[in-house]
């Protein structure tokens, strides 16, 4: 990698780690707690840091930081959020069926939007998948 190359890399690693402790995935599937996903996103971001640090000095490494998740938007794109994941659980096939069924998921959601409206919509995604079981009284 060219050193400009290499910032963009620390960038997106920054940028990365940022957005998926800002979504909360918090890896509850493999018995990690919601604050030990972050501490690692964390320093994750801080060992980005120490690399740019050492490329081009503190002083510049801080600036590219503060650009970077100065840039973030606060709410995520789908796009970003497609990042995120494919960041958080690695480029596997069932990663890709996984962000296949998100982008399936969306289009679904805009269907729904367009022909019920948006409240409508939150209400059929919302359904209960079963009714309550009712209480028999003896």
């Amino acid at each position: 990698m060219t050193g400009q190359s290499e910032i963009a890399h620390m960038r997106q690693q920054i940028a990365a780690e940022y957005l998926s402790a800002q979504l909360g995935f918090s890896g509850l599937a493999e018995g990690t707690t919601l604050h030990s996903f972050i501490t690692t996103k964390m320093e994750r971001m801080g060992a980005s840091f120490d690399t740019l640090s050492q490329m081009m000095g503190k002083e510049q490494a801080i600036q590219i930081v503060a650009d970077t998740l100065q840039e973030m938007p606060e709410q995520a794109t789908r796009q970003q959020v497609l990042q995120a994941v494919l960041h958080e659980q690695g480029d596997s096939e069932a990663t890709q069926h996984l962000l296949d069924s998100l982008q399936d998921l969306w289009s679904t959601i805009d269907l729904l939007v367009e022909r019920f409206g948006p409240e409508a919509t939150r209400k059929i995604i919302e359904a209960p998948v079963c009714p309550p079981p009712r209480e028999v009284m003896l």
